[in-house]
C-alpha cells in the first residue's frame, strides 16, 4: 500500500469529522490511533477549526507531510457517529485505499435527514421561545412563519456563503422586515418579542462553548477561531436587525 495516498484517506476521514462538529481531540486521537495502526512512526498531527497538519515516517523510513483545509461545516452528529465507528473499524482491519474510499463514501452517502424534520425543529425552537418571551397567539403565529423563513432560506443560503456574519446579517435583516411589516399590518403586536424568539436559532452558543471548551484543553488557536467565529455572527444578527429597523422605523 503507498503510504502517501493511505494518509491521504486518513485526512479525509479527519476533514470530514472536522465538518461533522467533532472536537479537536477526538479528530487527533483518531489521527493519531489511525496512523499507528498502519504502521507510521513519530508521528506529529496538528488540527484546529481549520486546518489538519500530519507529518509521518512511513515504513520504509520516508517522511510524509500532507496539509489539509477545513471549511466551515455545520452540526451533523449521525455522520460524525459513523466516522467515529469507521475510525475504530481502520484502526482494526486497515483496510486498502480502495476499501478505506467505499468505506468513507458509504458513510457520506447515507440519508440525510428530510427537510420537513429540520423545519419542525426550528419552527418548535423559534415559536417555543417566543412563547418564553410573553409573544400573544398572533405573534406566536409569526414567529413560526419567520422561524420556518430563517431554516428554508438558511439551507439555500448556506449552500453560497460561509462568512456567519454575512449569513446571519443576510437572514436577520430578512426575518426582522417581514416580522416588522406583519406588525405594521394588524397580524401581530410586538415586535419585540418576536425577534428575540426567532433570532435565537441564529446564535450560535454552541460555537461559544465548544470554543471555551477547546480553551480549557490547551487548544488555544481554535477555541479563539471558535469564539471568534461566534462573535461574527452575534454582529451579524444585530446589523441585519438593525438595518431593517432603520429602513422601517417610521412605521412601527
Amino acid at each position: 500500500m503507498e503510504p502517501e495516498r493511505i494518509l491521504q484517506g486518513l485526512l479525509d476521514i479527519g476533514e470530514e469529522m472536522m465538518k461533522s462538529g467533532a472536537e479537536i481531540k477526538r479528530v487527533e486521537e483518531s489521527m493519531y490511533r489511525m496512523c499507528s495502526a498502519y504502521g507510521f512512526r513519530r508521528i506529529n498531527v496538528w488540527v484546529i477549526s481549520s486546518n489538519i497538519q500530519a507529518t509521518v515516517e512511513a515504513p520504509d523510513g520516508r517522511i510524509i507531510t500532507q496539509i489539509r483545509h477545513i471549511p466551515l461545516g455545520g452540526m451533523n452528529l449521525d455522520r460524525l457517529d459513523y466516522l467515529n465507528n469507521l475510525s475504530r473499524y481502520v484502526c482494526a482491519a486497515r483496510p486498502n485505499r480502495e476499501t478505506l474510499d467505499a468505506k468513507l463514501r458509504e458513510v457520506l452517502n447515507r440519508k440525510q435527514q428530510p427537510l420537513w424534520i429540520t423545519v419542525m425543529a426550528g419552527i418548535m425552537g423559534g415559536a417555543g421561545f417566543g412563547v418564553f418571551f410573553d409573544c400573544t397567539v398572533s405573534d406566536t403565529i409569526i414567529a413560526i412563519i419567520a422561524s420556518a423563513i430563517v431554516v428554508l432560506l438558511g439551507v439555500k443560503l448556506g449552500k453560497v456563503e460561509s462568512n456567519p456574519m454575512i449569513y446571519n446579517a443576510i437572514l436577520a435583516f430578512i426575518t426582522e422586515t417581514f416580522i416588522v411589516w406583519m406588525v405594521y399590518f394588524g397580524a401581530a403586536q410586538h415586535v419585540g418579542r418576536i425577534t428575540t424568539g426567532v433570532v435565537m436559532l441564529l446564535v450560535s452558543a454552541l460555537g461559544t462553548t465548544n470554543g471555551i471548551r477547546d480553551t480549557l484543553h490547551r487548544d488555544i488557536l481554535s477555541g479563539i477561531l471558535n469564539i471568534t467565529n461566534s462573535i461574527l455572527g452575534a454582529t451579524g444578527i444585530a446589523a441585519g436587525i438593525v438595518v431593517s429597523l432603520m429602513l422601517f422605523r417610521g412605521i412601527i
